[in-house]
């Protein structure tokens, strides 16, 4: 490979190539950024899971709004369900989804960009209530979802490792056409899984080129089910925790589009969820405090409000199409923990109240400009732009407990585990500004496509040194400003072998500065466990290649990739220190464990990916509506341990997984039978750590349009009532470490009972949806 200098320098060389000519005055519609279309037709794929799109030199699928209708979804493990290479990550329970994985890696290595604004950062230790998740997005308001593997585009932050999940908002032009200037829509739907119940409502108003559009969701739920079937109140239980979660979101916008074909954009969007839970789960388990009793409330909600335009058929000289957004977004994370908690040690009773907040607010703009240049041979579209945002995120645990048998009240130790309140990380200004550039030549009548790109990103982490945390006895010296930039280049091609078939390969690189719950985290419970921060925790980055090739037509589609990715420095946040390494506080306190976020020498994933569909119909009349579709993905990650030679698995890395389905499709009904296999997950980097076993499940859904105004749509999952285990929830919750992967401990520690994680058996769902 090259060298990173040498490489950024000829993409910039290429980015900065004189025109060969004017151009050609086609409309700017036509000047998008990197991703320019090639002349492989677009496909949809309504049956299993996505559409991939043939117009990147990169693996890309879209999953738009009927799939989501049709499958049912109602979080981000529907919506995952069936993608190759992808999957949900989080736990049951009181704690549910947290984020993405892409390709073996999760949590903040995703980006999550929701109409371009990132979502927060995951963090989070539940074993003091306090964690936040970043599953902020109701799906009922989306259009479409995309997922690109891997830092591909330069136009997408350099810090999504993984990959990028993009999700696009529904628009007033969805609802509305000429001679409809009102539209109205509810929709209705159950949940046997979790015995939940939604309502959704659409209202949208005025013409495409002038309109608003408001999405009002509510949902409420129960426990998701289980094949457990233990119903103790205490620790040996294997039914699911109790609770109830409601979720209620809104989003607002409003397009403008000008004669002058200027568009403008405000955006309002507002999510709330909360989760109340008896945790029966961690009642009555011996130790150094036994828990008597544990209720829990949690709230998450989130407030985004965005403002752009749009200018097309512009003659800047520099741009003929330009785009500029502005927002401004905050996250909260509010829990509620009370325990009765008996310490055997003080022969006393606590009535112990914790109470945590975590927020971050966001402030940032994207400013995009767009060139094409037709040189008759040669045709380039060009992108390039400046980001910049603002992050400030804030948390403390705070509470109370009083001793029973006397009353008193106090927030201090040993009423409370630790003296109250306490501080995590300071409070800290995180700033990100970015340079991109990318650009996409046509040669050879637009056979061959070439796109480089370049990314130069610049981080910095800012704490107060004001702030409380630094009062803490836990807070290790040299914890100051953290700035780290550097030159992310992107290169990739594409070329069609072929009418509908076409080859194409990428190389692109990543760049994640340590955010500040690896960098400053600081806490320790007396004869339990501790973290310790690391203020010299380096950026980690990455070098990833993929090749594929795939086609379309009449007869259905293919794609067919494989990968490799090698990360440096890779960010490890659960590791667990020599006691020779701990700080004194940490011996005084006499603990069990004590954790630091370290950097790893290296860690490697390698792939491939499959998928395909035959649309029989274009084998016979008789046979027209059938559609046969399958995917497969496989992938290993190992890692270099800190301190030790050789390499271990990476726990990250999801099973080997296949789906397959075959789908009818008539003009007012249809039905799609999907299988889906999973390996058993053997590649562990602990002997002891639970291998859950391979699996195989039959899902049917069903849609029927009885009437123009009236759609009903319907799912029997797990068909066969299967009992099996996810990995995305085990590795996200239950049997990860404190900070793994996605920053996120549910560590119920090593005595969880396994039979209380598997996944709901037999579970049905339906939804009318009645458009006046």
């Amino acid at each position: 490979m090259l060298p990173k200098h040498a490489l950024a320098a000829l993409i910039g060389a290429a980015l900065s190539c004189s025109p060969l000519a004017h151009a050609d005055g086609r409309d700017a519609a036509d000047a998008v950024a990197a991703t320019t279309t090639d002349e492989l037709p677009r496909i949809t794929v309504t049956a299993i899971g996505s559409a991939f799109r043939f117009d990147v030199p990169a693996t890309v699928s879209v999953i738009d709004r009927q799939a989501m209708d049709r499958h049912l979804v109602v979080d981000i493990r529907d919506l995952m369900k069936y993608e190759p290479g992808i999957s949900a990550v989080g736990t049951a329970g009181r704690w549910g989804l947290d984020s993405f994985n892409i390709r073996g890696l999760d949590g903040n290595r995703v980006a999550i960009l929701t109409d371009g604004v990132s979502a927060s950062s995951a963090f989070g230790f539940s074993t003091t209530g306090m964690r936040a998740g970043r599953s902020f997005v109701d799906p009922d308001t989306l259009k479409s979802v995309e997922i690109v593997r891997g830092p591909a585009s330069a136009l997408d932050p350099s810090d999504a490792l993984g990959g990028t999940v993009r999700y696009t908002t529904k628009d007033p032009a969805d609802y509305l056409r000429d001679g409809k200037d009102v539209y109205v829509s509810v929709k209705e739907r159950y949940g046997s899984a979790d015995r939940s119940l939604g309502t959704s409502l659409t209202l949208a108003g005025g013409t495409p080129r002038n309109g608003i559009v408001f999405v009002a969701d509510h949902r409420e739920a129960n426990q998701l089910g289980n094949t457990g079937d233990v119903d103790t109140a205490n620790y040996l239980r294997t039914r699911p925790d109790p609770l109830t979660q409601n979720t209620t979101s809104v989003l607002g916008k409003y397009v403008h589009v000008a004669a002058s074909g200027r568009e403008d954009r405000v955006t309002v969007d507002m999510y709330r969820n909360r989760v109340d839970t008896d945790v029966l789960s961690a009642l009555g388990q011996a130790g150094t405090t036994r828990l008597l009793a544990d209720v829990a409330a949690d709230r998450a909600t989130r407030t985004r409000v965005s403002v752009g335009q749009r200018y097309a058929g512009m003659d800047l000289g520099i741009a003929d199409r330009v785009e500029w957004d502005v927002w401004w977004q905050t996250s909260d994370t509010e829990s509620s923990t009370r325990t009765l908690a008996n310490v055997p040690s003080r022969a006393a009773t606590y009535d112990r109240l914790y109470l945590s907040d975590l927020s971050e607010r966001l402030w940032g703009g994207k400013l995009t400009l767009f060139r094409s240049l037709d040189g008759g041979d040669v045709e380039q579209r060009i992108a390039y732009g400046v980001e910049a945002s603002r992050t400030t995120p804030s948390g403390e645990l705070n509470g109370q407990g009083k001793n029973v048998a006397t009353g008193v009240v106090s927030s201090r130790s040993p009423y409370m585990p630790e003296n109250y309140p306490l501080r995590f990380f300071p409070r800290n200004d995180t700033d990100r500004y970015a340079v991109f550039a990318q650009d996409d030549v046509s040669l050879f009548d637009g056979r061959l496509h070439v796109t480089p790109g370049v990314r130069w990103d610049r981080y910095a982490f800012r704490p107060d040194r004001n702030d409380p945390y630094y009062d803490g006895a836990f807070v290790q010296d040299g914890l100051g400003n953290v700035t780290k930039s550097r030159f992310s280049p992107k290169l990739g091609a594409t070329y069609a072998v072929a009418e509908n078939v076409e080859l194409y390969a990428n190389y692109a690189q990543g760049f994640r500065p340590p955010l500040y719950n690896e960098l400053a985290v600081a806490w320790g419970t007396p004869r339990l466990y501790g973290i310790v921060p690391n203020p010299t925790l380096k950026p980690e980055t990455s070098k990833g290649v993929e090749i594929g090739v795939r086609g379309n037509g009449e007869l259905g589609y293919f794609s067919a990739s494989t990968y490799y990715n090698r990360y440096r420095n890779f960010i490890y946040g659960g590791y667990t220190l020599d006691r020779s390494q701990w700080p004194q506080w940490a011996l005084n306190q006499n603990l069990l464990i004590v954790m630091q976020a370290v950097n790893f020498p290296r860690a490697t994933i390698k792939g491939a990916e499959a998928s395909g569909g035959l649309m029989l119909g274009a084998l016979s009349d008789a046979l027209r509506g059938w559609r046969i579709q399958g995917s497969l993905s496989a992938a290993r990650g190992d890692k270099q341990v800190y301190g030790a030679g050789g390499t271990s698995p990476l726990n990250s890395v999801d099973p080997l997984s296949a789906v397959v389905g075959v789908s009818y499709d008539a003009s007012t009904w249809g039905a799609e039978l999907i299988g889906k296999g999973v390996r058993r997950k053997s590649r562990l980097d602990d002997a002891d750590t639970y291998r859950a076993p391979g699996y195989a499940t039959i899902d049917l859904y069903a849609h029927w349009k009885p009437i123009a105004a009236l759609e009903l749509m319907a799912g029997v999952t797990n068909l066969a009532d299967r009992r099996y285990w996810d990995w995305g929830s085990l590795h996200g919750g239950v049997l990860t470490n404190v900070a793994t992967g996605g920053g996120v401990d549910d560590a119920q520690l090593r005595n969880a009972q396994i039979e209380r994680l598997t996944m709901p058996g037999r579970a049905v769902s339906v939804s009318a949806r009645y458009t006046f």
